[in-house]
C-alpha cells in the first residue's frame, strides 16, 4: 500500500491504496503447532488459507518457522509483498 501510494503520489496521482487493519498473529499451542489467527480491525475473521484456521495445525507451525522469516524479510521488507495474494516487483532499482 505505501509503496503504491508512493509511486502514485511521484507519477502525481492522488493515493488509492488504503489499510483495512489486517493483521496476523501465530498463536504457538506446542512444540511443532499453532493457530495463525487473521482478522481485520473489527474484529472478523479474514483467513488466507482453505482450511480452518481456528484448529491448531502443525503445518501453520511450519509455516512459521521456515516460509514467514524469508517473506517478512525478503518480500515485506523490501515493500513487495502485499498480502498473499499478490507480490510485486520493485518499480524502483
Amino acid at each position: 500500500m505505501l509503496v503504491n501510494n508512493l509511486t502514485r503520489a511521484i507519477a502525481s496521482q492522488p493515493p488509492n491504496a488504503s489499510y483495512d487493519g489486517y493483521t496476523s498473529c501465530p498463536v504457538i499451542t506446542g512444540k511443532n503447532s499453532l493457530v495463525l489467527a487473521e482478522f481485520l480491525y473489527d474484529g472478523v475473521p479474514k483467513e488466507s488459507f482453505p482450511f480452518d484456521q481456528r484448529k491448531e495445525s502443525w503445518s501453520m507451525a511450519m509455516l512459521k518457522r521456515f516460509v514467514f522469516p524469508p517473506v517478512y524479510w525478503h518480500l515485506f521488507l523490501t515493500g513487495r509483498w502485499y498480502g498473499a495474494n499478490h507480490i510485486m516487483e520493485p518499480k524502483f532499482k
